[in-house]
């Protein structure tokens, strides 16, 4: 999926839901790990919105889409002078009516799956390092070392 595409979604989502123009980039950052997307703000200026490499590379294009949204309603109430952070009532109702995801809801791209060596649980995780170095971790339902079993990628259907 391209930047100028979700851009052009962007500025239409927000000139029809909010009657604003989106005076800010979209663009890519690969860096982000624990997050699909932020908007972000400097000196009490909007800044940038940005998606994550993972979500652009692995995310169904329904839920590229979704994180998008979740970032247009920060920067649209933001503009509007109201309650933008995630947790706030006014912010979780916009998101609800126009159905896009709550933050932490969705998982998306690839995961180490490895197994407790005590219970057997299987766990995932993003951190690669764990598949190299599983001998530095321990697990944290039991505290026991862990077996790495392989990788699975999700593209938010899940």
């Amino acid at each position: 999926m391209y930047i100028d595409e979700l851009e052009q979604f962007a500025e239409q989502f927000l000139i029809e839901h909010y009657q604003i123009t989106l005076s800010i980039p979209v663009e890519r950052n690969n860096r982000l790990k624990s997050t699909h997307g932020r908007f972000i703000i400097k000196n009490n200026r909007p800044q940038k919105i940005e998606l994550a490499g993972h979500l652009l590379k692995y995310g169904a294009a329904h839920f590229i889409y979704g994180v998008l949204k979740h970032e247009c309603i920060h920067y649209a109430l933001y503009i509007q002078g109201k309650d933008y952070v995630d947790g706030n009532p006014v912010f979780e109702a916009e998101l609800k009516k126009h159905n896009a995801p709550r933050t932490r809801t969705l998982k998306i791209g690839n995961f180490i799956v490895f197994t407790c060596n005590h219970c057997g649980n299987q766990i995932e995780t993003r951190r690669k390092r764990v598949a190299k170095h599983p001998e530095e971790y321990r697990t944290a339902c039991c505290g026991a070392m862990l077996t790495v079993v392989g990788e699975t990628a999700y593209n938010g259907t899940e």
